[in-house]
């Protein structure tokens, strides 16, 4: 039985990054979310005994998963009158459900999908602190943002508030916060400031892949040699 079980909610691609498209084409910022994502989940896929499951409704976002190595579930279709948001939330809670009902007891992780700078020892880190006192969430670099719910307790189910200001409605309902530093476990990628703090970062092979291709497109300076940064998920300054 798994130790743990990943959730990586992915929308259509259709639907995401709409605040880069003042800077990428759509074409581009669909290719960007498939990279991400890759490289979210070759670091999620590093935690031990952890099964990972994308939802998404995205043939596309499929296939990235399943080459990945991860299990795909089908986001199940939205309820009368329910906002993106909201949909997003039933989708993790019908998914955790699914995973508790294969692996009763099993922690449970709601990740999000556009982590390119994102280190495995990050992830088992923030585990760790949740295993110890429960359900805790990791808030983005804003702040206000949740990248990782994570919940190692059987008591009650996955309660996912993602949506604005999720950080504090996940607080709210009794999360705690995780405290330590987590860099690429805390930058998800929404702005080109964003994509330009994860370069600066370090991003994992398919996303600098991808940048290595478009560079030219980007509205900050690319650097185009790989001696001027960092690619690997886990470089060997962190000693793994």
């Amino acid at each position: 039985m798994p130790a743990v079980h990943i959730l990586v909610p992915v929308k259509a691609l259709g639907l995401a990054k709409s605040r880069l498209a003042h800077a990428l084409e759509p074409d581009a910022r669909a290719e960007l979310v498939l990279a991400m994502l890759e490289d979210t989940l070759a670091a999620a896929r590093e935690t031990d005994d952890a099964v990972v499951t994308v939802i998404t409704s995205d043939r596309r976002v499929a296939a990235v998963a399943r080459r990945s190595g991860a299990a795909v579930l089908a986001d199940p279709p939205a309820a009368s009158g329910e906002d993106r948001q909201d949909s997003l939330n039933a989708a993790l809670r019908s998914a955790a459900e699914h995973a508790r009902d294969e692996s009763p007891g099993v922690d449970l992780v709601a990740l999000q999908a556009d982590l390119p700078s994102l280190r495995p020892h990050e992830l088992a880190e923030a585990l760790d602190a949740a295993r110890a006192t429960g359900t805790m969430i990791v808030a983005d670099h804003t702040g206000s943002g949740t990248t990782a719910l994570l919940h190692c307790t059987s008591q009650r189910p996955l309660h996912p508030r993602f949506g604005p200001d999720s950080a504090h409605r996940h607080l709210e309902d009794g999360a705690l916060a995780v405290e330590a530093h987590l860099p690429g476990l805390r930058l998800d990628v929404d702005t080109i400031d964003d994509l330009g703090a994860a370069v600066r970062l370090g991003v994992g092979a398919a996303t600098a892949g991808l940048l290595d291709r478009i560079g030219s497109a980007l509205p900050f300076p690319y650097p185009t040699s790989r001696q001027e940064r960092h690619t690997s998920p886990v470089p060997d300054t962190m000693g793994r």
